[in-house]
């Protein structure tokens, strides 16, 4: 079973020479690891080249255009498995080798799993907060293997992020690939439920642990964080009423477009110490930009490789 590893970077390199020894170091060796370089400034691309790790630079459109270049690569590489993370996570030493038990596990009950999430802490072992599965939540009958006594470290999910999954190349083949248009935030918990909503399935790994190396445990919250962090607001407020529109309903969505353009202004007035109206202004141009957000989604060629 060929696994690749995909690790995408920018202006990280202290971060990523971590992450990659600890990859580099699993109980469960990887085939193959591909570093996706967004066009750095800070001397990865040099240190990559002078340490000859395998790795493809590309203009820097954001992280989901990242893991969408990386996975196809690793599809066409012949990735039976791709490992995914952010070059600011740290996996623990088995946490490969948990991830991969999952496989085996659920081979054996004939489950058609997507992907397998890994349990993503901060560096005190608390829960990271920028990293929350999303609860099975379908109208669907539940596999008997779950309820298995050695099933206990599974757990079925609608969702999850990029730091630390795993993904079957045949959802890749089934779905496509992660959408490049969104730059940042929601393209992993999009492309996550498109695999879910494809009939396969989705599985916490409990214990497949990695640690997300983030200055502080934090998720994001318009009426706390830094206007610094402003520009990601603006596309993942946008890139999460694409992903209710598609998901959930289209008058779900209109709902929050609405809640969103008049209703949410009054609650960052009341609720934010500063920059209020740049907020605001945030929360309205994101979601008129939603209205005509509507990308196309990429296709890979069947894997023709063994």
């Amino acid at each position: 079973m060929k696994i690749i590893a995909i690790v995408v970077t920018y202006n990280r390199l202290s971060l990523l020479k971590e992450c990659i020894i600890a990859i580099e170091t699993q109980t469960r060796r990887v085939d193959e690891l591909i570093v996706i370089n967004n066009t750095s400034t800070d001397g990865t691309e040099e240190w990559l080249n002078e340490e000859k790790v395998n790795h493809i630079t590309i203009e820097n459109k954001g992280g989901a255009s990242g893991f969408n270049a990386g996975i196809k690569l690793a599809y066409e590489r012949g990735a039976k498995w791709i490992w995914m993370m952010d070059d600011d996570a740290i996996p623990h030493a088995d946490a490969l080798e948990k991830l991969e038990g999952g496989v085996h596990y659920f081979n054996a009950c004939k489950i058609n799993v997507g992907f397998f999430a890994s349990n993503v802490l901060w560096t005190d072992g608390r829960p990271h907060l920028m990293n929350k599965t999303y609860e099975y939540d379908l109208k669907k009958e539940i596999p008997s293997c779950f309820n298995m006594p050695t099933s206990g470290i599974y757990k079925l999910i609608t969702g999850a992020t990029f730091v630390s999954l795993l993904l079957s190349a045949k959802a890749v083949e089934k779905i496509g690939l992660p959408i490049k248009e969104f730059f940042i935030w929601c393209d992993d918990v999009e492309y996550t439920k498109r695999i879910v909503f494809a009939d396969l399935w989705g599985v916490f790994v409990e214990n497949s642990k990695v640690i997300h190396k983030t200055p502080a445990n934090y998720g994001s919250n318009i009426f706390e964080d830094s206007p610094k962090n402003i520009w990601k607001y603006n596309y993942g407020m946008r890139n999460e009423l694409y992903t209710r529109r598609v998901y959930k309903s289209t008058g779900s969505f209109y709902r929050n477009v609405f809640k969103r353009i008049f209703v949410w202004p009054f609650k960052i007035i009341s609720k934010r110490k500063d920059n209020r109206w740049l907020f605001v202004r945030m929360i309205w141009s994101s979601s008129i930009a939603a209205l005509n957000f509507r990308p196309k989604i990429e296709r890979v060629e069947d894997n023709k490789q063994a």
